[in-house]
């Protein structure tokens, strides 16, 4: 996990969103979900369930490599044991301490 390639500032609407950016250039949108979701849990990666138990990391990768970019309008949000999280194709990941919410 290289510190260049994520930017956690947790400031959002809700204080409890924390917030990351990547460039998915960089950083595969699965693996961008598993570190935020690690920071919001205080916990190593390793120590989550897996991804897969939830979605297909392949699929969530190749979503936003091809609609990827600065004016992307694609998102997906989705359930992780107890978060909510959000990722979008211009490299934001939200995770929210409850449950994904309209």
């Amino acid at each position: 996990m290289s510190g260049s390639d994520r930017r956690p500032d947790g400031t959002s609407d809700n204080p409890d969103t924390l917030h990351a950016e990547f460039d998915w250039n960089t950083v595969s949108p699965s693996v961008a979900v598993v570190q935020t979701v690690a920071i919001a849990a205080g916990q190593e990666a390793i120590e989550l369930s897996p991804l897969i138990e939830t979605l297909d990391p392949d699929a969530l990768d190749q979503l936003f490599v091809h609609s990827s970019g600065p004016d992307s309008g694609v998102s997906l949000s989705f359930q992780l044991g107890d978060y909510g999280v959000t990722v979008t194709g211009t490299g934001d990941v939200y995770v929210h301490t409850g449950p994904v919410g309209p």
